[in-house]
């Protein structure tokens, strides 16, 4: 082998390659996950690269919490250079929702620290069936088909992908916030309402930027609520009277945003 690069890698070699153990490959071959492509005269196990290709698979998805039944009916064996493009956009999709459903997590943690702190306890039980039902939303859930072909082409012109979901992550976060303290008993006039108000208004003037071809863009987007996710669908309608409420507190405070605020709305009324 001198000069050569061997393409095969026995069981123990692959285990050190890959960070599991041998008897896991063993595991995997025994019930057929990852068979070997064959043994030596010797009786030793060895591995192709295509195995190793499965290999990342198996890994990839068993780190994110999937059963190893689930992961079977996932992996493709023996893959072609446009199978493993697929592979590599759905590991990519994967990922995204697990970060999308840490930042629901952490934003709830956030929200009843909130609530807390005003002096207020929401229920551990519908908080806790509000992030089930999270987890089965994501920005990657609004796919083209909810909105209208012109709706995209607007929003395209002003949004790249890093900027929605910045974008997202702070509207969940807030109207994440906004049910805590509501499901909580906290007043809109509260200082955590305001606060959250303040967010909310920041974030809504930062969007729109007075632009009515935006400002129409998401009137039409609230007016389609039915077609959301269901989890943002359900968050939204849980958050909407408090931020309308707080917002209203917080408004009446400053002339300035005021007419900012009465201009705005005129124009979201009419779109």
């Amino acid at each position: 082998m001198h000069g050569r690069i061997r393409q095969n890698l026995f069981s123990g070699e692959l285990a050190a390659a890959t960070g599991v153990t041998v008897r896991t490959l063993q595991h995997y071959d025994n019930i057929g996950l990852l068979p070997t492509s064959g043994r030596t005269a010797g009786g030793r196990r060895y591995y192709t690269k295509e195995d190793m290709l499965c290999l990342e698979q198996i890994i990839f998805y068993k780190s994110l919490g999937f059963s190893l039944q689930e992961i079977r009916d996932k992996v493709i064996k023996r893959p072609t250079t446009s199978q493993i493009e697929q592979i590599l956009h759905e590991q990519e999709v994967e990922l995204y929702r697990k970060i999308e459903d840490a930042h629901a997590s952490i934003a709830l943690i956030k929200a009843f620290r909130t609530a807390l702190a005003a002096g207020n306890s929401p229920s551990w039980q519908s908080l806790t069936r509000f992030i089930r039902t999270l987890r089965g939303s994501n920005l990657l859930d609004w796919g083209d088909n909810i909105f209208s072909d012109s709706l995209i082409e607007i929003l395209g012109k002003h949004f790249t992908h890093e900027v929605a979901f910045d974008f997202y992550h702070t509207w969940r976060e807030i109207a994440l916030k906004a049910m805590t303290l509501a499901k909580s008993g906290v007043a809109p006039d509260d200082p955590a309402a305001q606060e959250l108000a303040e967010d909310w208004w920041e974030i809504v003037q930062e969007v729109t930027t007075g632009d009515d071809e935006r400002i129409h863009a998401f009137a039409l987007i609230q007016e389609d609520r039915a077609s959301w996710p269901e989890g943002d669908r359900d968050l939204m309608d849980a958050s909407q009277s408090f931020i309308d409420l707080s917002l209203k507190h917080y408004i009446k405070s400053r002339p300035n945003d005021s007419k900012k605020y009465s201009s705005l709305k005129r124009k979201y009324d009419k779109s």
